[in-house]
């Protein structure tokens, strides 16, 4: 319950400041986004006792923007990618968390992109918006499309891999103890540890197609956790 409140209370403080000082935002070319977000990632997981374990941060160039893949286990994958990865990223979000009053409209503000998973045409409206914005940030995908249930990776959907078309860098990442933090269905946090794996950069192939793209990244990330679990 106090940490529910504490969480409340972070969260709210850094969507008021973040509204509050937006002018700042557009004159530091969108940079300061990334460090709101990922001092309030840092917070969050402080607050709960939350360690990270990480490995392969010698594979990420702070300055380039990438599409940051990985896999799904909970709610609490945001701010754990957010805190301990070096760069200035953004996360494509379920459209229903922009009608969240004042934290939604910070998001639409800070280049945060809300997808329509039922809308074909719409997903792939905002997808070409996100390809724009990647000038400026990188972003947070979740090719699952919806959190994990039992720890294990799902089928990856080759959707919004779309943005890898054009040759935007891919930046593979694998979670693991995450679902453990937060589970489904539950509003308790705990505290724990957390793995996270940093692979080497990649891009889509020249003759490769989405699909095949997605079950690459699907052996990457799986095999990871998989041998890491056992």
């Amino acid at each position: 319950m106090l940490r529910g409140l504490l969480i409340f209370i972070i969260v709210g403080f850094y969507v008021l400041l973040s509204i509050c000082i937006f002018p700042l935002y557009i004159l530091s070319k969108r940079k300061l986004g990334g460090i709101i977000f990922r001092h309030c990632s840092f917070l969050l997981l402080k607050s709960c006792r939350v360690r990270s374990s990480i490995e392969g941060l010698e594979n990420i160039t702070p300055d380039e923007t990438y599409i940051v893949v990985a896999n799904h286990q909970s709610i609490a994958d945001i701010p754990i990618i957010g805190a301990n990865l070096p760069i200035n990223m953004r996360v494509l979000a379920k459209k229903e968390l922009f009608t969240i009053p004042v934290f939604g409209q910070a998001m639409w503000l800070y280049d945060f992109v809300a997808i329509d998973r039922k809308n074909r045409r719409s997903a792939v409206k905002s997808l070409e918006r996100t390809r724009k914005k990647m000038k400026y940030c990188s972003y947070l995908i979740f090719p699952e499309g919806t959190r994990s249930r039992d720890g294990h990776v799902g089928k990856f959907k080759s959707g919004a891999l779309i943005l890898t078309e054009k040759g935007c860098k891919i930046l593979p990442v694998a979670l693991i103890g995450a679902d453990k933090i937060l589970k489904t269905g539950e509003i308790d946090v705990h505290s724990g540890e957390v793995t996270i794996k940093i692979f080497p950069p990649t891009q889509i192939g020249e003759n490769e197609t989405r699909q095949e793209l997605a079950e690459r990244l699907n052996v990457l990330i799986s095999g990871y956790v998989e041998s890491e679990n056992h």
